[in-house]
């Protein structure tokens, strides 16, 4: 099935997918002005996010090794920093990558506090073959990079400028998800969700495609 053939048959015509996620931004401004104020208004607005993002949040933390109370600690972690951090959020990318963000920075900071480095799931310390999902078409398990550091160097890099792009491909490689599940996330059709996860490998392609050229000659 061709590209035209997948938007056809997507169901969720253009217009939509737009109007979806015009009212997706606006639900997002209203959380994060109730975020921003004190007392009650705020704690209203916690309330929201734990609802909708607080099950996902701890079955990430489960899925990399944290048992039940680990991950509940994590979650309520994760909340204190979203706290203490949306005054100084400049609103780059969604609210949804800021969150899934700090909710792996969380893990990562957990993890390198029980000196277990090798366990991080940062984009940074991606495994091969997560890396090769994550790159892919580009890469493939038969091309591995010439230097392995310049691969590491390439993807903090691309994580820290284009934090959207490093979230959805995270996703893509960690957590499996398809087409279907990031025009959920994007409020989109599945034909504009294709096109979306290309960019963000041509993107990081930018940053670590010299790391495989390199030893090409």
């Amino acid at each position: 099935m061709d590209d035209a053939a997948s938007v056809a048959t997507s169901g969720r015509p253009a217009a939509a997918a737009t109007a979806d996620a015009a009212a997706r931004q606006r639900a997002d401004a209203s959380l994060l002005a109730l975020l921003r104020t004190d007392g009650a208004p705020r704690q209203a607005a916690v309330t929201q996010l734990y609802a909708k993002y607080g099950r996902e949040f701890r079955g990430y933390f489960r899925r990399h090794g944290a048992s039940d109370a680990q991950a509940d600690d994590l979650l309520q972690e994760t909340f204190i920093k979203v706290i203490r951090a949306v005054d100084s959020w400049t609103g780059s990318g969604t609210l949804e990558a800021w969150l899934w963000t700090i909710a792996r920075n969380t893990l990562i900071s957990e993890r390198r506090g029980e000196a277990a480095d090798k366990a991080s799931v940062s984009i940074d310390a991606q495994p091969p073959e997560a890396l090769d999902r994550m790159a892919s078409p580009h890469a493939s398990a038969e091309s591995d990079p010439a230097d392995a550091d310049c691969v590491t160097r390439g993807l903090t890099a691309f994580g820290r400028k284009f934090v959207e792009y490093a979230h959805v491909l995270e996703r893509v490689a960690v957590d499996d998800w398809g087409y279907e599940e990031l025009a959920s996330f994007r409020g989109c059709s599945a034909g504009a969700a294709r096109e979306y996860l290309s960019q963000c490998r041509k993107r990081l392609w930018e940053f670590i495609g010299h790391c495989y050229q390199a030893g090409a000659a």
